[in-house]
């Protein structure tokens, strides 16, 4: 399965990075939502997104609805430290497929991915 993580924290991508990529799934990774969408176009096939909400220039909700434009089925899941309710009805309105909130541990997400299967 490849998966990409989108965050503007190195630190968070090279964490999910390692646990993924230990449990056998290939990792991509973009550091804004430009580069994701970049991703998403590119010649890799991507089974599931899983984006920060709190990002530069283009914030999680919004690289969602970018991703809807083009594909209503691939799984998305939203990262957020912000237990924000209408940030979560907003994502959900933009068919956002789950949610994790920060901070997380690895068999946490694993979870969420493998609802997506």
């Amino acid at each position: 399965m490849n998966i990409l993580i989108v965050d503007d924290e190195k630190v968070q991508i090279e964490t999910l990075r390692r646990g993924l990529r230990n449990r056998g799934f290939t990792v991509f990774e973009a550091l804004n939502g430009k580069q994701a969408l970049e991703q998403l176009s590119g010649e890799n096939k991507i089974d599931v997104v899983i984006t920060d909400y709190a990002m530069p220039e283009m914030n999680g909700i919004e690289l969602l609805k970018e991703i809807r434009k083009t594909d209503k089925h691939l799984p998305v899941i939203m990262m957020t430290a912000y237990g924000d309710k209408d940030l979560v009805v907003d994502a959900m309105r933009n068919s956002c497929d789950g949610f994790i909130d920060k901070p997380f541990n690895l068999e946490e997400l694993l979870v969420e991915i493998n609802r997506r299967k």
